[in-house]
């Protein structure tokens, strides 16, 4: 799990290209869910998570605060589902609504966690 290697779908031994899953990441039950959902459907697909924390920038220490959680998080859904080597994380600094979009033109699903506001 490298937090900055560049996305990139992976193909097969094929050449075919493998299904490429980009899911959201944060610190509600329901972003829990997505990875847990998006790990299980690349298993079934045969193909990769892209794990991804958006953040607004700021301290050095923060964003290593940030990649640690987010590489745990990911570590505790593949403990749970048991689905290994199908997933890639990746802090990006910028809106989440431009890099989650921009990051979902190559991929196959985009996968977030529903939030009801107002509960």
């Amino acid at each position: 799990m490298d937090p900055d290697a560049a996305p990139s779908a992976a193909p097969d031994l094929t050449g075919a290209r493998r299904p490429w899953l980009v899911v959201g990441v944060g610190p509600t039950s329901e972003s829990r869910g997505a990875l847990l959902w998006a790990l299980r459907e690349a298993d079934r697909r045969d193909g990769t998570v892209l794990a991804v924390t958006v953040w607004d920038g700021g301290p050095e220490q923060e964003r290593a605060d940030l990649e640690a959680e987010l590489v745990a998080r990911v570590r505790d859904v593949v403990e749970e589902t048991g689905v290994r080597g199908r997933t890639q994380v990746q802090l990006v600094t910028g809106p989440v609504a431009a890099v989650l979009t921009a990051l979902s033109e190559d991929a196959d699903v985009l996968v977030l966690g529903q939030h009801h506001l107002g509960r």
